[in-house]
């Protein structure tokens, strides 16, 4: 999960504030084709009001009336929709996704500061990698459905370890769960049967942008509104002005020498080259040729980015693979807005080993190309 719950962190805040309680509701486990996928959250508030989408509208309004119950008893529950077949007609939810989640509805109460919200929260603004295990069916009296624990990560080079788990049936599960997707493991205690959620939890990707100019904006914008963290960094003070990146995670005041050893490029996950100075461009990128980050974008023509490949002579084979350009998906952006879009799709798609096209037509690719 890579920052799954940025719709929900003003949420945490306004319970904060509030103080009043609300109840989680979290896909823990999907048949075929749904709207969110396991790990998926939302909020229900005490008057009906939702934070989020879990069914596209398809049962929500089924969800808002069963966490009533929550509400009363305090109690975790766990629903089931199976909408692939015409059954859901019956319960007058006209459901139509074509498959099936299984919904678990925790109770967040101010006196365990909204737990666990609260924990998911904090890791993404600490950057913590991490599995939140949660008890969704249980039949232990130590361990009841609803209960929740996140597990941080200490990472040793690039290897996550991670600690005992407080759940006794869990610590075997645990180590492998960062490698892995959401999934449910079923363990016998004491003779009692625990089903838990295990839900790995990746920190928000960071963006680097070297160049603060107008175009900074709207790509700043576009890239927080999906959770990323983003830094500025610019050799113009002026440009870097609080004023103008009101959203920035991080502005710097940094010519081209100075980068590497003020920041630790290897936490960004992608970084974007838009000072519309080639000399700059030319220096930024001599600056972070030994970094990791895997997605390096350049704006202007194919050629453009040759020249700038070319200026760094035998180190260009250390980055040639992770530099973009044209950057972004062809979508026919023109306008500021639009290449901001295209350019954090394709960031996007490139970080989760996406093609980038229409859904639509890989379908009818992948068809094609069995019936042959």
């Amino acid at each position: 999960m890579a920052n799954h719950i940025n719709h929900l962190q003003e949420a945490y805040r306004r319970l904060q504030r509030d103080q009043e309680d609300s109840v989680l509701a979290t896909i823990v486990e999907t048949f075929g084709s749904t709207y969110q996928k396991a790990g998926a959250r939302m909020l229900i508030t005490q008057t009906g009001e939702l934070v989020g989408l879990l069914g596209g509208g398809c049962f929500e309004r089924d969800l808002v009336e069963q966490a009533a119950s929550v509400f009363a008893t305090g109690e975790a529950k766990t629903l089931f929709y199976d909408m692939r077949s015409g059954e859901d007609a019956i319960w007058g939810l006209g459901l139509g996704c074509n498959g099936a989640v299984r919904v678990l509805l925790q109770l967040l109460t101010a006196e365990q500061d909204f737990s666990p919200l609260s924990q998911l929260v904090e890791a993404a603004e600490v950057q913590a990698h991490g599995v939140l295990v949660t008890v969704f069916d249980s039949g232990h009296s130590d361990f009841p459905a609803g209960r929740s624990q996140f597990l941080p990560a200490a990472i040793v080079g690039e290897q996550p370890i991670l600690p005992s788990a407080p759940f006794p049936f869990a610590t075997a599960a645990v180590q492998t769960a960062l490698q892995q997707k959401p999934r449910i493991e079923t363990h016998l205690l004491d003779g009692q049967e625990i089903k838990a959620f295990y839900d790995p939890v990746q920190p928000p990707w960071q963006l680097l942008i070297f160049g603060a100019g107008a175009d900074a904006i709207p790509l700043l914008n576009c890239a927080k509104s999906v959770g990323w963290r983003v830094t500025l960094v610019d050799h113009r003070p002026a440009h870097i002005k609080p004023e103008r990146f009101p959203l920035a995670d991080q502005l710097l005041h940094l010519v081209p020498e100075q980068v590497a050893a003020q920041l630790d490029l290897h936490r960004f996950n992608a970084i974007m080259m838009m000072t519309h100075n080639i000399e700059y461009d030319q220096r930024y990128l001599h600056a972070i040729v030994h970094c990791r980050v895997p997605f390096i974008g350049l704006l202007g023509p194919a050629h453009r980015k040759q020249r700038l490949l070319q200026s760094l002579g035998d180190d260009a084979a250390l980055i040639n693979e992770r530099v973009f350009g044209p950057v972004g998906l062809d979508i026919g952006a023109q306008t500021p807005e639009e290449i901001a879009l295209s350019i954090v799709a394709g960031i996007h798609a490139q970080l989760n080993g996406r093609s980038g096209l229409q859904l639509g037509n890989e379908v009818v690719t992948i068809k094609h190309a069995c019936s042959h």
